[in-house]
């Protein structure tokens, strides 16, 4: 009985995320993830854009062939954001001539690979063919998944409560020696067990 009522759960979960930029958001967000990776590949990628405070990002990087992928984690010095008063009629300003502080890891590629697909199958369900990201007036989430990009606000229930907790875990990760990584692995390889099962064993 618990698959189906967990499926039946996902169903009831209520979702805004869409496709694509929300309105008037997407030059702000582009900066910030150019500040953050530049023009690397990113395979899979979340970048937070909170209504106040530094923006953040975590990003997987495939290496070459079957060889480890790259894990980073990036947050901005300084807010990207910002509202430019000094103007006559004021304006925004996007801050990107900073350094971000990052951190990275080279994270198993098989692994990398299943969190790809899954976040791929946890979207798909959550989010219908022809919605598009909506209007947003505060925090914005907008995760990239092998070319899709969608966005809203932070999931807070069904298969997006798990992806958030996979991000901490990837977070954490980003800062841990090497002796401990694979406590790290571990723990994201069961939560991505539960999300597998969440989604019916579509994911993984």
């Amino acid at each position: 009985m618990a698959l189906p009522m967990a499926q039946a759960s996902a169903r009831e979960c209520a979702s805004d995320l869409g496709h694509g930029w929300p309105p008037a958001v997407g030059n702000y967000g582009q900066a910030v993830e150019t500040l953050f990776d530049g023009k690397a590949q990113r395979a899979l990628s979340l970048v937070s854009l909170p209504k106040s405070g530094v923006e953040t990002g975590v990003a997987l990087l495939p290496g070459p062939g079957d060889q480890a992928w790259t894990l980073r984690y990036s947050r901005a010095d300084k807010r990207v954001y910002s509202w430019n008063s000094g103007t006559r009629q004021g304006g925004v300003e996007l801050r990107v001539d900073q350094q971000p502080d990052q951190y990275q890891v080279s994270i198993p590629a098989p692994l990398a690979q299943r969190l790809l697909h899954s976040w791929q199958a946890a979207l798909a369900a959550q989010v219908p063919g022809d919605r598009k990201a909506p209007v947003l007036d505060g925090d914005v989430l907008s995760f990239t998944v092998d070319g899709q990009r969608y966005s809203g606000t932070r999931p807070e229930c069904g298969a997006g409560r798990l992806m958030m907790k996979q991000v901490a875990l990837l977070i954490e990760a980003s800062d841990t020696k090497e002796k401990k990584l694979d406590r790290r692995w571990k723990d994201l390889d069961e939560s991505l067990d539960e999300l597998q099962q969440l989604l019916g064993g579509k994911a993984g």
